[in-house]
């Protein structure tokens, strides 16, 4: 993959793209992604690809579909773990929960997370 193939595919093929090679998690069109990488949030049709055709985030153009989950579970400012959760939860980011306003992301405008506040 050329960032030139990618930017000329379809929305909803860069999604199957990722999806197919991701060890993380299945991606549909409109997912938000969060980034361990670098803290980005972004919709997951917004992804791109690195010198080598590899996915990777478009907030820092260096991490990889390990990096990339539908909750940022290591903010423990934005997200904790649930309490209970059944088998098929326990593994993932299924068994995290929102405990502020579910952040989300605007499609071709990824970003940064907020920083932590200690308000």
């Amino acid at each position: 993959m050329t960032p030139q193939e990618l930017f000329r595919m379809a929305p909803q093929k860069r999604v199957e793209w990722l999806d197919s090679v991701s060890p993380t998690g299945r991606w549909k069109f409109g997912d938000d992604v969060f980034c361990l990488h670098c803290d980005g949030i972004w919709k997951a049709e917004d992804i791109t690809c690195d010198h080598e055709g590899d996915p990777t985030c478009p907030v820092c153009s260096g991490s990889s579909p390990i990096d990339f989950h539908h909750l940022p579970w290591w903010r423990d400012d934005l997200v904790a773990e649930k309490e209970e959760y059944g088998e098929e939860d326990a593994e993932g980011d299924r068994r995290f929960k929102w405990i502020r306003t579910p952040l989300e992301a605007t499609a071709g405008q990824p970003r940064k997370l907020p920083s932590v506040s200690n308000n």
